[in-house]
């Protein structure tokens, strides 16, 4: 009766542990990075500059019927100095199943994803194609969102921007948290929805969102896409971000006027010997006063093995009509101590491994 007892518990732990599981990963990603802009120049050794360190724990449970349970906890890592564990990258919980999946916590805002997904650095490191593209979004929900409450299809269980063939969609709504009698009681709200369709060779996504500031509502559209010539994996996307509060400079963080800014960028992935050329272009244009920037980089990313590769990139950023664009991907641009005024120029050398 003992032995049936044990073997009865022994079969249920196992079948437990079958249904659900546990994984943790990270990424370190460090570098030596060099960045000059207006005469001044700045040499340091950086983190992220080909993807973002961080380190994450998710688990999934099998709840049966088709249905499962997950949860996402990512937090950042600077390999240049410490800093706590504080899972401000993402922190998720999905209910998932045929019909897609109801993601509650902070994530990645629809809008974001055409930015880092369609961009051949990744909105990473030097050669970002966010120095250009990014200006004039919201600061709160550009590139992620607290309190979301989202909508995922397509996406694969408990994922990020995988996704398999077909249809796929993002819709996030996100509270401001304020109180009803206050003024602006839907201050800090943010809605989005990104709609795509991938398939083969190609994949495309239209995005669109606002972001209540105060009484304003500040605005984002974008659209983007990439196809897989084989010799090369060709991308391109365009959007405008109409900002309708102005943000006052802080320190070398450069004020940036209320006007609807245009952007556009195109780029590639382009293979060669063990591993792949990235080169894109990107431009900012202000329609209000014409202040304008573009920005020129080509890299080259060697990979050592499946988890392991060695990078380096450059970038050059050219301003027009007193524009005030500047690095501020990865670790470059304000963190580097340079105001972002002027011509410039940024390397990325450096190593990243996962686990």
């Amino acid at each position: 009766m003992k032995k049936s007892l044990i073997a009865l518990a022994a079969l249920a732990a196992t079948t437990a542990f079958a249904q659900s599981s546990v994984t943790i990963w990270g990424i370190a990603d460090a570098g030596l990075q060099s960045a000059s802009q207006n005469g001044v120049t700045k040499t340091q050794l950086s983190s992220s500059g080909n993807a973002s360190s961080q380190l994450g724990f998710k688990g999934t449970e099998d709840m049966g019927g088709g249905m499962t349970a997950s949860f996402w906890l990512e937090s950042g890592l600077t390999m240049d100095a410490p800093a706590a564990v504080n899972f401000a990258r993402r922190q998720t919980l999905d209910l998932a199943g045929s019909l897609g999946a109801i993601r509650l916590g902070r994530d990645y805002t629809p809008t974001f994803w055409n930015h880092t997904v369609f961009d051949p650095f990744g909105t990473v490191g030097s050669g970002a194609g966010s120095n250009i593209t990014g200006r004039g979004q919201n600061a709160t929900t550009g590139a992620r969102t607290s309190n979301g409450i989202s909508y995922l299809y397509g996406y694969a269980a408990n994922g990020g921007s995988s996704l398999g063939s077909g249809v796929y969609a993002q819709a996030t709504y996100a509270p401001g948290e304020q109180l009803s009698t206050s003024a602006t009681n839907k201050s800090g709200e943010y809605t989005g929805v990104r709609i795509g369709y991938a398939n083969g060779p190609l994949n495309i996504a239209l995005a669109t969102a606002e972001s209540i500031n105060g009484a304003l509502k500040d605005k984002e559209t974008n659209i983007g896409a990439s196809y897989e010539l084989g010799y090369a994996n060709v991308s391109a996307k365009y959007g405008t971000n109409n900002l309708k509060t102005a943000v006052a400079a802080s320190g070398l963080i450069p004020a940036i006027a209320a006007a609807e800014y245009t952007w556009y960028s195109i780029g590639a992935k382009i293979p060669l010997g063990n591993g792949y050329i990235p080169v894109s272009y990107n431009n900012s244009k202000n329609n209000v006063d014409s202040k304008n920037a573009n920005q020129f980089a080509v890299g080259y990313v060697y990979n050592f093995s499946k988890k392991t590769v060695a990078y380096g990139t450059y970038s050059k950023i050219t301003n027009n009509n007193g524009a005030n664009y500047g690095f501020n991907g990865g670790n470059s641009g304000f963190a580097s101590g340079l105001a972002p005024t002027g011509n410039g120029t940024g390397y990325d050398i450096g190593l990243r491994t996962s686990f």
